[in-house]
């Protein structure tokens, strides 16, 4: 073996030598002669592939440096020095080396003829885990680090890194903001606007400024407001399946956490894609300090805003912060500017740049939900019997909504 095994990618890709699979890949990469030692080596990889889910070494490689932040993250948006250009394809060519030499040394009969089973072929380990066009970026950077003298993998590394970035959000069209990072939501809920009945309004106002945000151009902070079940969330949700493939994505933050969203957009400026700050359900109670941090982002200061993010926030309540009567200034407060002090909290709701009203349903409103779902989807209730299920599991549950609606319709579809 030789004496080098230092790994390849230390310096600018450490995510690639935490991964379970690199030890053994680089051990078997490195490996002269197709004997025991090797088929052990590539047992070992075949078992760590299986269980972070990947089929084959390049493809691990390939989704690694695009789906982990590297060294080279800051550079996403513009040219990287021509130093730094010349490290990142030295250490691009070791790597493809070790999964051009191990691929070819795994690819060998493992069965001795002393009753031993032969290895699963590395194509049969898993299924695949991503979307297909999240797919096509990972196969075209590992086609890159397997044809020697074809393809050159870090003109395709640096051309990936400049359109859709690195990091969870260049392969997963749903990130979660939890402690101080990006997680990629594996199995996220993207609803079709088809679903949203008779919300043509407030979803062509909501496109209309995604679509500036994708454009370059000034896209508005945005709230939604509505009555419960109104279709808020959904239609924030489906933007993430409807531009994916323009380069938006959605990143999740709780309430709780809108203390870091200056970390987080900072996180965000350099990559090249265009995000969402989707914040679900946001109220405030008058005394709480927690709309500070998000009144700061709306409202800008001395840090320019990155223009490729936006937020977008749901809630119930028009001005955000709970309003009472005893809230209102006492006139022997000594507060002198109680109803500034006041004001300055409702005010919340006016930085933001759009508001778009969703419309609490009616009976009507309701029964048309209810009928276009039902076409959509096909039930076997129609007409006249499929009104009157429909109203009586209204007056039995949570009343009229879209939410409503969807639920009534989803029984029908259990009940065939």
């Amino acid at each position: 073996m030789p004496t080098d095994v230092r790994s390849p990618t230390r310096s600018l890709f450490p995510g690639l030598v935490r991964a379970p699979w690199w030890a053994p890949l680089e051990a078997l990469g490195h490996h002269d002669a197709v004997d025991g030692d090797a088929a052990e080596l590539a047992l070992d990889l075949a078992v760590a592939l299986a269980a972070s889910g990947h089929a084959d070494p390049a493809t691990a490689v390939a989704t690694d440096l695009l789906s982990e932040r590297s060294t080279l993250a800051d550079y996403a948006g513009r040219p990287l020095p021509a130093g730094l250009t010349g490290l990142a394809r030295l250490e691009l060519e070791r790597v493809a080396a070790v999964v051009r030499r191990a691929g070819a040394a795994a690819r060998f009969d493992a069965s001795d003829g002393g009753g031993r089973l032969p290895a699963p072929r590395l194509c049969e380990l898993a299924e695949a885990r991503l979307e297909p066009w999240a797919a096509a970026h990972v196969a075209r950077l590992s086609a890159a680090l397997t044809a020697p003298g074809e393809l050159d993998p870090t003109a395709t590394y640096l051309d990936l890194l400049g359109t859709i970035g690195n990091g969870p959000a260049a392969l997963h069209p749903v990130t979660r903001w939890r402690s101080g990072k990006l997680e990629p939501v594996l199995h996220p809920d993207l609803p079709d606007w088809a679903a949203l009945v008779g919300l043509e309004g407030p979803l062509s106002a909501l496109a209309r400024n995604t679509e500036a945000l994708l454009a370059g151009g000034r896209a508005n902070d945005c709230l939604l407001y509505g009555a419960r079940g109104s279709g808020k969330s959904t239609a924030v949700r489906g933007l993430a399946r409807r531009y994916v493939e323009r380069g938006l994505r959605l990143v999740e933050l709780q309430p709780e956490q809108l203390d870091s969203l200056p970390e987080l957009v900072e996180l965000l400026r350099p990559q090249p894609l265009k995000f969402v700050l989707f914040v679900d359900d946001l109220a405030f109670e008058a005394d709480d300090g927690r709309y500070r941090p998000l009144k700061s982002l709306l409202e800008g200061g001395v840090t320019r805003r990155p223009e490729n993010t936006t937020l977008y926030a749901t809630s119930n309540r028009r001005h955000l912060v709970r309003e009472r009567l005893r809230d209102r200034p006492d006139p022997l407060d000594d507060d002198v500017h109680a109803w500034d002090t006041h004001h300055e909290r409702l005010a919340l709701a006016d930085r933001f740049g759009l508001v778009i009203t969703f419309p609490a349903a009616d009976q009507r409103a309701y029964l048309a939900v209810v009928r276009a779902l039902a076409a959509q989807l096909g039930v076997w209730a129609k007409g006249a019997e499929l009104d009157e299920l429909a109203l009586r599991f209204a007056e039995w549950n949570n009343g009229y909504s879209g939410r409503a609606a969807r639920q009534f319709v989803d029984t029908l579809l259990d009940a065939r």
